[in-house]
């Protein structure tokens, strides 16, 4: 496998959408990914939850005399490609642990949502190893330039998008723009679009449409 192939998914989704940020002033400041965010990037790569990707063998761990709660999962997905317009899906799942850990009770007071908190930091984390927001876990949001381009680029990528159907025929242009009226085209992911649209392109050559 080359190179080129081997960041083919990273560089699918490591761009961000600053949308889908905000600015955490604890633990010495941070940028901070909207969960649910991440959950639709992920099903847009991979499939719906349970389907495509998904996490099993959760486990917490209490340790009552420090008050922290270790929590260990195994994240999973299914590997996605289309070649001349047809999806090629991998036999077998991959898959890898995932852990994080956090305080679930202090001076007697215990965190309700210790729970939620722990598995979605750990598949956030996750995540980020494929390359999930790396664009954010580089430090790259900390330069204001970087996220002001970001910014900017939400008028001009549609733009690309839309020029980009020229081409295809009524029912899939309708589908791509509507894709973009819903959001689930945006800025972080409209250059996977794009290679989709050329991918349909090709089909039609391949099927003579």
């Amino acid at each position: 496998m080359s190179k080129k192939d081997n960041m083919k998914l990273w560089k699918s989704v490591e761009t961000t959408d600053p949308n889908f940020t905000k600015k955490v002033n604890q633990r010495g400041g941070f940028t901070a990914i909207g969960a649910q965010y991440q959950l639709r990037t992920a099903t847009e790569t991979f499939g719906p939850f349970g389907t495509g990707w998904g996490v099993k063998n959760e486990r917490i761990e209490k340790w009552e005399d420090s008050g922290l709660a270790v929590y260990t999962a195994t994240l999973w997905y299914v590997s996605r490609e289309f070649k001349k317009g047809i999806p090629v899906v991998q036999d077998k799942p991959s898959e890898f642990p995932i852990h994080s850990s956090i305080k679930y009770h202090s001076n007697g007071r215990v965190d309700d949502d210790f729970m939620k908190k722990v598995a979605t930091d750990a598949l956030t984390k996750g995540l980020s190893k494929l390359g999930f927001n790396a664009d954010v876990f580089m430090g790259m949001f900390d330069d204001n330039k970087y996220v002001n381009k970001l910014t900017n680029m939400n008028g001009t990528w549609k733009k690309e998008v839309t020029d980009a159907t020229k081409g295809l025929s009524d029912e899939d242009k309708k589908s791509i723009h509507n894709y973009i009226k819903d959001g689930s085209i945006h800025s972080g992911n409209y250059k996977k679009a794009l290679t989709r649209i050329n991918e349909l392109k090709q089909s039609y050559v391949t099927n003579g449409s």
